[in-house]
């Protein structure tokens, strides 16, 4: 319970540092803004032409939403997800943790689930905002939402999550973390695509 009760406690404020985080709210609002933009497309357009996926079928809608949600927040998880030991050697705010008895695995792993569960909860408002439009075409496909939230979002998060903080306790910089994994994306979106059976597709992106 104690190692439950640590992790909880980092996370709680790691939660709150990110919900703080202009960066953060300004790409909360955009994601929020532009899906709904979309969902409303979507249901009053007649023809999106040859967009396939844009088709109003149940299970395309939020295949396509979160699809679109997971590359954005993919790219902004790696900046939020490195800029936290940056922030706390900076600020020095790590000792307000280190004053209690935790261990380096309980203070990481917290730090994860801080941001982890913060992206978590923007990706249930999103599916929340889809389903909503959804209702109005009087079919939901709620399987399609609940599997793919756990195949695309889920996974994206806590891969890009967990090597972004891996890279900045390697490199220790910021910067150029930032740059490697830009480059890994950029990569795997415009020239590995769907080559080598997706193995380094981890965005699900043209995983079609």
């Amino acid at each position: 319970m104690t190692f439950i009760s640590n992790i909880q406690s980092v996370a709680k404020y790691e939660s709150k540092l990110l919900i703080r985080s202009w960066f953060f709210r300004v790409f909360t609002v955009l994601a929020v803004g532009i899906i709904s933009f979309l969902n409303f497309m979507l249901f009053v357009s007649e023809d999106m032409g040859e967009l396939w996926i844009a088709t109003s079928i149940p299970s395309n809608i939020p295949y396509l939403i979160l699809l679109l949600l997971n590359t954005g927040q993919a790219v902004i998880a790696i900046f939020l997800a490195s800029d936290f030991l940056k922030r706390d050697k900076k600020l020095d705010t790590s000792e307000v943790f280190y004053v209690r008895p935790l261990s380096n695995a309980e203070y990481v792993i917290g730090k994860i689930w801080g941001n982890l569960r913060v992206f978590l909860i923007l990706n249930l408002i999103v599916i929340g905002i889809t389903i909503a439009f959804n209702l109005t075409s009087g079919e939901v496909d709620w399987m399609a939402y609940i599997i793919y939230f756990f195949l695309i979002s889920v996974p994206t998060l806590v891969f890009i999550i967990g090597l972004s903080i891996f890279l900045m306790l390697v490199l220790k910089n910021q910067a150029l973390t930032f740059v490697i994994l830009l480059g890994y994306i950029g990569l795997t979106v415009f020239y590995i695509e769907d080559k080598f059976y997706y193995l380094f597709d981890y965005m699900a992106y043209s995983f079609h």
